[in-house]
């Protein structure tokens, strides 16, 4: 069952700001050459200083042990103090060859989760008030939760980190030329995706009433267009993607989801182990990953690299509320973890941590796509017939109109203006517009 949530949206200006980097520190592994040339396509990329690049030296493996950890963030601490920047970061950003799950006794001998921990989320806390509670038993809930204001590390204690990570170098180098700073997304033709899997019983009424439903209400006050899936088995072949929200527990089976994102899209994961690998020898375990998202084309990404507790998920609507905030406009590390409880635990981010989102109504749409403005709907108000008058003859365009709960009411698959669309009921409807299978943008329809 699946329905899309389409609402009249007025358009966004902003003028864009020049974003620094200064506050930013790389973590680069010497032994590991993809880690080198990430670190240096993103110090360039982004005019990083060159004495926020942070070298170590420590096995080239996704996952290490106690010891092998303490000696990596000896390294990251040392390196900072060295350096003089201690109190200038904000952000740390880890590398494709940086270590990337830490496993203690404990994980390898009772398969437990309280033993294991991401990389990213242990080292968010050194330098810091809170670093007693790196590579503990337990999770941490760190002072940034649920907040509303841009961070600093002097006001919360701690960094906000975040990993350039896929399964090549080259989907980690295109995933950064898509993101940044004031990257423009376009209300009327991207859609956001709620997603239900790999939930059985009693727990698919929890998924849906404690993450699709309040991320979905987020979406609905920011007139996003919204389609929420609450079949179990994943939605596949969806264009115009600007995020992917999908919630359940067990690992997700591989498969093939053919969505198309567009740049500044982000997608968040809850099931098992969605961040556990990045490497393309490790994807042969025939589960679905951040990785196989990046490589589709998505900007931002964060899953887990075990399992978790239910009540320990990431808050999928303070993402929401946060990242599409078009008055404070957060970037991506800050909305990530305002919603994510916990530090030192499972969480991993994937992305550039200073990626912003700005609405702009032509983002994504060719010159030679016809403009819904030019469009009009005759008569409007009507008494339950219409046409659509302006429409370009040399082009393939479709129909599907929405009542206001979102409940598709008809579809036509191809129209031109001799074409009469009727609708049995009043009220006010939305005319969605589609051209190749994307959203070139909404109507609305009065039905007297």
């Amino acid at each position: 069952m699946k329905f899309f949530i389409i609402l009249a949206f007025l358009p966004f200006t902003f003028l864009a700001q020049t974003v620094s980097y200064a506050d930013v520190g790389v973590i680069v592994n010497l032994n590991s050459p993809e880690s080198i040339e990430i670190g240096n396509y993103f110090q360039a990329a982004r005019n990083i200083p060159s004495q926020n690049i942070i070298y170590v030296n420590v096995p080239n493996t996704e996952v290490i042990n106690d010891s092998v950890f303490n000696v990596l963030r000896t390294q990251i601490e040392a390196s900072i103090l060295n350096s003089g920047i201690e109190n200038t970061l904000n952000y740390l950003v880890t590398t494709k060859g940086v270590p990337l799950r830490r496993s203690g006794i404990d994980c390898i001998v009772n398969q437990g989760n309280g033993d294991c921990g991401a990389v990213d989320a242990e080292l968010s806390l050194i330098l810091g008030p809170h670093a007693s509670n790196i590579a503990q038993s337990n999770a941490f809930l760190h002072p940034y939760f649920n907040q509303n204001v841009h961070f600093t590390r002097s006001q919360f204690g701690m960094y906000l980190v975040t990993r350039l990570d896929a399964f090549t170098v080259g989907d980690v180098k295109q995933m950064i030329a898509r993101s940044g700073p004031n990257t423009a997304v376009n209300p009327l033709a991207f859609q956001n995706i709620l997603d239900l899997n790999e939930a059985q019983g009693n727990d698919t009424l929890y998924f849906v009433d404690t993450y699709i439903n309040p991320a979905l209400n987020e979406f609905q006050i920011g007139n996003w267009i919204t389609q929420t899936d609450y079949n179990i088995s994943p939605i596949t072949n969806q264009s115009n993607v600007l995020s992917y929200l999908s919630t359940g527990f067990g690992p997700l089976p591989d498969y093939t989801q053919n969505f198309g994102f567009v740049p500044g899209s982000f997608a968040a994961l809850t099931t098992c182990s969605t961040a556990a690998a990045f490497d393309s020898v490790s994807s042969s375990n025939a589960n679905f990953t951040l990785s196989d998202l990046i490589a589709q084309g998505c900007t931002a990404a964060h899953g887990y690299v075990n399992c978790i507790y239910f009540t320990q998920l990431l808050r999928a609507d303070i993402l929401v509320n946060r990242y599409l905030d078009q008055t404070a406009h957060y970037n991506l590390a800050e909305s990530f973890y305002m919603a994510d409880r916990f530090a030192s635990w499972q969480g991993v981010i994937v992305g550039d941590p200073k990626t912003t989102l700005i609405a702009d109504n032509t983002a994504g749409l060719t010159p030679a796509t016809p403009s819904v403005d030019n469009l009009l709907l005759y008569p409007n108000p009507n008494r339950g017939a219409f046409q659509i008058k302006g429409i370009d003859l040399d082009r393939e365009i479709s129909v599907v109109i929405y009542s206001v709960t979102g409940q598709q009411i008809q579809s036509i698959q191809s129209i031109n203006e001799q074409t009469t669309i009727e609708i049995e009921n009043k009220g006010v409807f939305f005319v969605t517009f589609f051209e190749n299978g994307a959203s070139i943008g909404m109507k609305k329809v009065v039905v007297e």
